[in-house]
């Protein structure tokens, strides 16, 4: 990839970070690393203080946000422990998932 263009995609991504909510940014930190699911998530939200209640609904919007806006993605289920049904596992959006995201439409196809 051409330096400029890698350079202004970055800022771009760079520009979005900084207008992330608190929450937004409480999430990212928490999947550092890992991968969780939305009450997994929520749980933690809690467990840090940075919510004062254990309702999934403190995590599951912003955590759909994340992934409109690229920062986390899911492409695994476990059965909940709690519900017995099955969720979605999310965790960090790779660099390289980003660059793909970012570059599918200019992909020619044959």
């Amino acid at each position: 990839m051409n330096t400029i263009t890698f350079m202004t995609r970055h800022k771009s991504y760079e520009d979005m970070l900084e207008n992330l909510s608190e929450r937004h940014k409480h999430i990212l930190e928490i999947l550092k690393d890992k991968e969780m699911t939305t009450r997994e998530i929520a749980q933690e939200l809690y467990k840090r203080h940075y919510t004062n209640t254990l309702d999934v609904n403190n995590a599951r919007p912003r955590i759909t946000e994340l992934e409109s806006l690229g920062f986390v993605t899911t492409d695994k289920t476990k059965k909940c422990s709690i519900t017995n049904k099955e969720v979605a596992i999310y965790r960090e959006t790779t660099e390289t998932e980003k660059m793909f995201a970012k570059n599918i439409n200019h992909i020619p196809t044959i």
